[in-house]
């Protein structure tokens, strides 16, 4: 949802203090800012683990965060499992995602099928009538929500497809749409490679407002093209370390012209037990995570600087089974 929608589209009587606009947009990243775009409470990605990395993940694709990034890391999966991801608030707004997959192995066809939930939320939030009379509080929030899957249809390739699902809403007024993201992902040791669509031909949303006599609002998610390339070496030299580098693109294909790069690596130690990450996401700013893993658990945290926000930590779980 733009922000000049909250202000103009459908108050009415009631507006919203300016502060409010700086909460809206509180965890975005500078460009997602600028362009006030209604997806811009997503651009800044959903785990402390690709947090940690800049962001990068197109690329890799080997986890449950593929949903996002990229649909088709679900047919490169081979077990079940399910994360989860809290940004710690800043000014009384925070950003929490829930994701998981169901692996899905037949003779001739192995993928999974995955769900994801992203959501910003922003409690008291103050309204006040045109003469600046205080009408009470509410909470605003901006929900994603993600249906995937992906396959593995040869030995090196794999393809996949998500629907998903963006909900606003606030003091009466909701906005929402469909849309759809593809993706590809190929992988010859000890590189890996995909792409991935999203927003196919832009994602339109609508919404009108509970005054009666409103106009109804319309805003569209551009479509855009997110490349990645990553290389992978486990045990190099016998070593018992595994290091991963990833670095990812993304090009707006409607409206305004942006191309932003994210950079990531993470390193795995201890036998698969620690991991120490780092990256740089462009116009943003450097990240830096670390991981441990035992068994089936594992336990995530970064911290993403900001150029021109507040910085971000996250911490995140998951559990594969």
């Amino acid at each position: 949802m733009c922000a000049h929608h909250v202000v103009t589209r459908w108050f009415g009587r009631t507006a919203v203090r300016p502060y409010v606009l700086v909460i809206l947009f509180l965890f975005v990243p500078g460009v997602a800012l600028a362009s006030g775009e209604p997806d811009a409470f997503a651009l800044s990605g959903i785990s402390a683990r690709t947090g940690g990395m800049g962001n990068a993940f197109i690329g890799l694709s080997d986890d449950i965060e593929s949903i996002y990034y990229n649909p088709a890391g679900l047919g490169n999966l081979i077990d079940s499992g399910v994360t989860a991801m809290y940004q710690t608030p800043m000014l009384q707004t925070s950003r929490s995602f829930l994701g998981l997959n169901k692996r899905l192995s037949y003779p001739s066809l192995s993928g999974s099928i995955g769900f994801g939930w992203l959501r910003l939320r922003s409690t008291d939030i103050e309204l006040t009538s045109s003469d600046e009379r205080i009408l009470g509080t509410d909470t605003l929030t901006n929900d994603l929500f993600l249906l995937g899957a992906g396959v593995h249809p040869l030995a090196h390739w794999s393809a996949g497809l998500s629907l998903k699902y963006f909900r606003f809403a606030f003091n009466g007024f909701t906005e929402s749409g469909f849309g759809w993201d593809a993706g590809v992902h190929a992988q010859y040791n000890p590189f890996r490679f995909g792409f991935a669509l999203t927003d196919i031909t832009g994602t339109t949303l609508k919404g009108a407002s509970a005054e009666p006599g409103a106009t109804e609002a319309k805003d569209k998610v551009p479509m855009r093209f997110r490349p990645g390339a990553a290389f992978t070496l486990n045990r190099p030299f016998d070593l018992p370390v595994d290091w991963s580098v990833d670095v990812d693109g993304l090009i707006k294909t409607q409206g305004a012209q942006d191309m932003r790069l994210f950079v990531g690596s993470e390193l795995w130690v201890f036998n698969g037990r620690a991991a120490l990450r780092g990256g740089i996401e462009q116009q943003v700013g450097p990240t830096i995570g670390f991981g441990l893993r035992l068994g089936m658990f594992q336990l995530d945290y970064s911290y993403l600087f900001s150029a021109h926000l507040q910085d971000e930590n996250r911490l995140g779980t998951t559990i594969h089974f």
